[in-house]
């Protein structure tokens, strides 16, 4: 028998409470972190321009309840695992997941890149490789499901000399690429239940008219299984795959570095020195600081997107 107590009912009683208690302190602990976590998020919310934010240290700090020369320190040590994280008086959009893992460790909450996702002010690489597919899925199910007009696509491929750009001539005569992008927008906000008055909408089509061109979201790749199956059904045999054109290199070269000049670097640069140069103009030029920068802020954030789908193409 424990020591202090004269009977087991004593004995259990006691450590019952003491479990009950510790319980408590953990639901206190644990509802002051999912508010200060919905203060930062009302914040960003209010200040979001199309998904562009700005939050401060000092705002940070007050937020958290905390001193700023600890949420300053916090942030150093937090720093000190994120070698590529730089410090220049607050958190950007661009920085949002370093926003997320920092609050993460601080506040010992789990999913909060969902709450951010959910309230439209953040997406991280998951949810937008989830709406990338979901576009290449609408496009591939609505093409299937299309009755095909023979006469008119082997009209067009007569009058044509590549089978390919009879079928592009063909669907963007029987669709628009437009609606393609804004409805699996509007699945993608619907099924994660985003809230859209904080320019998640407008954000999100930006972002894919962006990677239309680029390999990322070929439309010739997408649609490959309709084209295969197209011309069997015209010309009653299988086509053979044809040997892959290569881009005249001195193009892709001439564009590569008009855009590493756009962002004032040379033919050496790495992504991680383009990723470095990207997030110095967004906070150079964002609308918060600069109020003539939001045209700007556009033509560097399809620069950048461009400049990177060279990258992976290099």
């Amino acid at each position: 028998m424990e020591q202090g107590f004269t009977s087991k009912k004593e004995t259990r009683f006691y450590f019952g409470f003491k479990k009950q208690f510790g319980k408590m302190v953990l639901k206190v602990e644990t509802g002051k972190s999912k508010q200060i976590l919905g203060d930062v998020i009302f914040e960003l919310q209010n200040h979001s321009d199309s998904m562009h934010w700005f939050l401060t240290y000092e705002r940070l700090a007050e937020l958290l309840e905390i001193r700023k020369e600890d949420c300053l320190r916090r942030l150093y040590q937090f720093k000190s695992s994120k070698p590529q994280m730089s410090l220049s008086g607050g958190f950007h959009e661009v920085d949002g997941e370093y926003l997320i893992d920092f609050l993460s460790e601080l506040l010992d909450i789990d999913d909060i890149p969902n709450d951010f996702l959910r309230a439209g002010i953040f997406f991280s690489e998951r949810p937008l490789y989830e709406l990338r597919e979901s576009y290449k899925s609408l496009i591939q199910r609505t093409i299937e499901n299309h009755r095909l007009d023979k006469e008119l696509l082997l009209l067009l491929a007569t009058a044509t000399i590549d089978f390919d750009d009879a079928v592009d001539s063909y669907l963007m005569d029987k669709f628009e690429i437009a609606f393609f992008v804004n409805r699996s927008i509007h699945f993608f906000l619907e099924s994660q239940e985003i809230q859209p008055e904080y320019g998640a909408e407008e954000f999100l089509r930006e972002y894919l008219n962006a990677l239309i061109p680029t390999k990322i979201l070929n439309f010739r790749d997408i649609t490959k299984e309709f084209r295969d199956r197209t011309y069997y059904e015209l010309f009653g045999r299988i086509r053979s795959d044809k040997p892959k054109k290569k881009k005249p290199k001195k193009k892709i070269d001439l564009e590569f570095e008009e855009l590493l000049a756009f962002f004032d670097l040379d033919i050496e640069s790495t992504i991680v020195d383009v990723k470095k140069k990207f997030k110095l103009l967004l906070k150079k030029y964002h609308p918060d600081i600069n109020k003539k920068g939001e045209e700007m802020t556009k033509k560097i954030i399809i620069k950048y997107n461009r400049l990177i789908a060279l990258f992976n193409e290099k």
